[in-house]
């Protein structure tokens, strides 16, 4: 689960789901492997300052997406 590792330690709050999700959800997959490379390219660009804010942009509105795919999946208990 190499490419949930990044958003794990981002929402480590949120392991079981993240793990879950990302092995049953495609959609959700696919969140986290954009994250896990924008996360990457923003670290490869970091001597450029205007990618690295173009990255964060992007990052933080990947974490929105995700936390609001967790919150929105979250098991119910009865």
């Amino acid at each position: 689960m190499a490419d949930a590792a990044s958003v794990i330690r981002r929402f480590a709050t949120h392991e079981f789901s993240v793990r879950r999700l990302y092995a049953t959800d495609p959609e959700f997959r696919i969140l986290c492997d954009d994250y896990t490379d924008a996360v990457h390219a923003s670290k490869v660009w970091r001597h450029d300052a205007r990618r690295v804010e173009d990255y964060r942009r992007l990052i933080d509105e990947l974490e929105d997406e995700i936390l609001e795919f967790l919150e929105s999946h979250r098991p119910t208990i009865r």
